[in-house]
């Protein structure tokens, strides 16, 4: 297993520390969409459609991924992780892909064991109208747990252009901008995003039951995250969230969606949103776990063109019992990336600055155990992957988004999603100190985190090793905010640091 976990931080380097060679360059990847239909024993079927973020790297590819089940009875099943793949072209708009998954995760009460996921596939994929369609074999194996399916797939390559730079490099300028613009056939400009923590309040039904067969007296609070990016008054976005409330702790939801906004004003407008994703855990009856939510809204702009958005809608699954009017809050936060694609205003238009400083981060982390760490009396550890998404607020304080989940100590299906703040401290060129508050929501897999919420101290030292590349290793303690247990944790992982135009 050290083996695996190794070549996941190895990838992680060649994917970010090798890709700066200029002070703005140019990064082609795709969004990946798939579906594969597991055979499970007794002959249950699992539905599982796959999202990725993948770069390429002349013809070979490596990124992230999440699975989720939208299809079956395992409604709450999720797994994340790096995908990496090689393309080889035939010519006439077709290629041979291939590649390999590893993550963890799982839920849905499926027989994951710890949680670890592999899924080697090869597929012949097809150019067509601007995007790639692919048709393929794969086969996902949990090698601790009973869950070995070889499958038909399908899958959809979206591509994109992300423009980026060295972190330390000297600001940017028009000239910059204007050498990439005729190195590339792309359109370079300016895109509109957005980012959002959130909180919901879903109120179920009346009469809707868990997946015990119990009604639900109770409604269920939710934090979690939605990233948008703009197409004039329209915009396309993602959101997930996790239940922080008594009796659903463990369980998440992941959407994408498309929204409608209109301006009524200089300062406040409304917007009417749909999407379509997976969800379940916690005992909430989602079936296989697709579901389905619309709202209509309200945002008031304020502080640094911060808005703050209301929304009221409605969510649902579609073969489950689970259904619940929903309340929505959201804090978004706008920016404009220089970016390359379709879909960009012109490059003139404004200002380029260095502001936009992101870290990206690759996490191992060991919960150690503890009298309280499980809802039964194992004490035995538990080993976590994921990835840590880092916003600097300027040289030494960052904003952090992070998300991991079990694969190793008998808590598959257990997962991890935190907010919070990070502060540094040099103490040489090389070597600084760092310390990070997070709080967020944590379920599944046997791990006893009482109502769902937690939050997590940690201190830890950062060593440089490359331009933007560091080394980090941390200690802290995952703590549950109420009647839940604690435990401490080690944590080991790469950090890559880079800019981009804003």
């Amino acid at each position: 297993m050290l083996c695996k976990v190794k070549v996941l931080f190895l990838s992680f380097y060649f994917v970010l520390g090798s890709s700066v060679a200029d002070d703005l360059a140019i990064r082609d990847g795709f969004y990946r969409l798939s579906y594969d239909s597991l055979s499970l024993q007794d002959n249950e079927e699992l539905g599982l459609f796959g999202t990725n973020y993948l770069l390429n790297f002349d013809d070979s590819y490596l990124g992230l991924g999440v699975y989720s089940a939208v299809d079956g009875e395992r409604g709450g099943f999720f797994t994340g992780g790096i995908e990496l793949g090689h393309k080889i072209k035939l010519g006439s708009g077709l290629s041979l892909d291939g590649g390999m998954f590893v993550g963890g995760g799982g839920g849905g009460s499926a027989p994951q064991g710890g949680g670890l996921m592999l899924r080697p596939h090869i597929s012949l994929t097809k150019k067509v109208a601007g995007v790639n369609l692919g048709l393929g074999m794969s086969k996902i194996n949990f090698p601790n747990g009973d869950i070995d399916s070889s499958q038909l797939g399908v899958q959809l390559d979206i591509p994109f252009g992300f423009i980026y730079k060295d972190f330390n490099s000297q600001k940017t300028n028009n000239n910059d901008v204007l050498t990439l613009d005729s190195n590339t056939d792309l359109r370079i400009g300016w895109q509109d995003h957005y980012m959002a923590p959130t909180y919901q309040h879903y109120a179920l039904d009346s009469g809707v039951k868990n997946t015990g067969g119990t009604v639900m007296a109770n409604g269920m609070d939710l934090v979690g995250f939605e990233y948008g990016t703009k197409l004039g008054n329209s915009y396309y976005y993602l959101e997930t969230a996790g239940a922080g409330s008594k009796g659903t702790d463990g369980f998440a939801e992941l959407l994408g969606g498309l929204g409608y906004s209109k301006d009524f004003g200089h300062n406040f407008g409304f917007n009417i949103k749909a999407a379509l994703g997976a969800a379940g855990g916690g005992g909430v009856d989602t079936g296989g776990g697709l579901i389905h939510k619309k709202s209509i809204g309200m945002y008031i702009a304020g502080f640094n063109d911060m808005s703050l958005s209301a929304e009221i809608g409605r969510v649902g699954a579609f073969d489950g019992e689970f259904k619940a009017d929903t309340f929505k809050l959201g804090l978004q936060y706008p920016f404009k990336l220089l970016s390359a694609g379709d879909n960009v205003r012109k490059s003139s238009n404004y200002d380029y600055t260095d502001s936009g400083l992101w870290g990206v981060r690759a996490a191992h982390q060991t919960y150690i155990g503890s009298d309280t760490l499980r809802k039964n009396s194992d004490k035995n550890p538990v080993q976590l992957l994921g990835i840590k998404l880092d916003r600097y607020l300027d040289d030494d304080t960052y904003l952090t988004g992070q998300a991991l989940a079990a694969y190793k100590g008998e808590a598959g299906g257990y997962a991890v999603g935190l907010v919070g703040i990070g502060q540094e401290l040099n103490v040489t060129k090389k070597l600084s100190l760092f310390a990070e508050l997070g709080i967020g929501v944590a379920g599944g897999g046997g791990i006893n985190t009482g109502d769902g919420l937690i939050m997590q101290p940690s201190i830890g030292l950062n060593y440089k090793l490359d331009s933007g590349l560091s080394f980090q290793s941390s200690a802290g303690k995952m703590q549950s905010i109420n009647n839940g247990g604690d435990t401490n944790v080690l944590e080991f992982g790469l950090q890559y640091q880079f800019g981009t135009v804003e």
